[in-house]
């Protein structure tokens, strides 16, 4: 009976192997070989966009078109054919690498090769991430924020291809100091004002550290020591354990930290210390980096 199974597997493995339709290697073909299922994949650092496209019966026509909604005005000054541009209710501006010549100035300027000369050819590179991060550069994007790219290749026999990379945008780490809004030093002779700083953080904290910097009062110093693994000047609120239990009163940390999208961050430790702190100015720099790979820093300045 087992004997009779095995072959009656071995039969349908064959079966199925046999209905298999096989690739036809003459056709186009589109292949992002680090996320080759074309899965959304999150905009941060190290994220690979590098496409190779294939056309063994030589490219006809290669377009790129941008889904970059709210933003699609964008891509306006890198396109020449007016029909193709975003605005208005047009959230896809087209990109044709092929015919457009403004936008092959604008793929070559990032390293890609377009424009005319591109026709004819069998092969070609383009690196998505490296086009969709130039045009959103500098750009207040919204946190939670999608995009995508829709490439659309035909070769001389009007065999096509296509495929879609989808993006998704998470705001990097921010901070918040309500009634210090540009972070001015704070002198501790003047009134006790609050001295708490929001922590937004999106893409959900993975590494928080505080570091006070050299030149700091030697009190202040002291103070940072005694309270940390090693005696060490950086507070680490995530892997030290002798901050979590000592910073507590005035800083999230550990598991009350980790993973979390905001926190509210007291120095009001510095107004306890003024009086045994001499003249000199003090300064922390918080460094604080998502799941994601973002990091984001400032500095928290008080003198004495």
């Amino acid at each position: 009976m087992k004997r009779t199974l095995m072959i009656v597997a071995a039969i349908a493995a064959l079966f199925a192997t046999s209905c298999k339709k096989p690739v036809n290697p003459d056709l186009p073909t589109i292949n992002w070989a680090s996320n080759p299922n074309f899965a959304q994949q999150e905009l941060a650092p190290g994220l690979d966009g590098a496409v190779a496209v294939s056309a063994p019966g030589k490219i006809d026509m290669l377009t790129i078109t941008l889904g970059l909604g709210d933003y699609a005005i964008l891509a306006n000054p890198y396109i020449g054919v007016a029909s193709n541009k975003g605005s208005g209710s047009k959230t896809s501006p087209v990109f044709d690498i092929v015919d457009d010549s403004t936008v092959a100035s604008f793929l070559q300027s990032l390293g890609m090769s377009a424009g005319s000369s591109l026709r004819g050819k069998t092969l070609t590179n383009l690196d998505l991430v490296k086009i969709l991060e130039t045009l959103i550069k500098g750009q207040p994007v919204a946190n939670n924020t999608s995009f995508t790219m829709k490439i659309d290749l035909k070769d001389q026999s009007g065999n096509t291809k296509s495929a879609t990379a989808k993006f998704h945008f998470t705001s990097a780490p921010s901070f918040v100091w309500d009634n210090n809004p540009s972070f001015a030093v704070v002198d501790l002779n003047d009134a006790q004002s609050p001295a708490k700083i929001k922590l937004s953080a999106p893409g959900k904290v993975d590494k928080f550290t505080i570091t006070l910097e050299s030149g700091a009062d030697s009190k202040l110093v002291e103070y940072i020591k005694n309270r940390t693994t090693g005696g060490k000047t950086v507070i680490d609120l995530i892997g030290d354990a002798t901050v979590v239990s000592s910073f507590q009163k005035y800083f999230p940390a550990g598991d009350a930290l980790s993973g979390k999208t905001d926190a509210l961050l007291d120095f009001a430790f510095m107004y306890d210390l003024k009086y045994d702190m001499g003249a000199s100015t003090n300064v922390f720099t918080l460094s604080v980096t998502d799941k994601n790979g973002k990091n984001t820093v400032t500095q928290v300045k008080f003198k004495k």
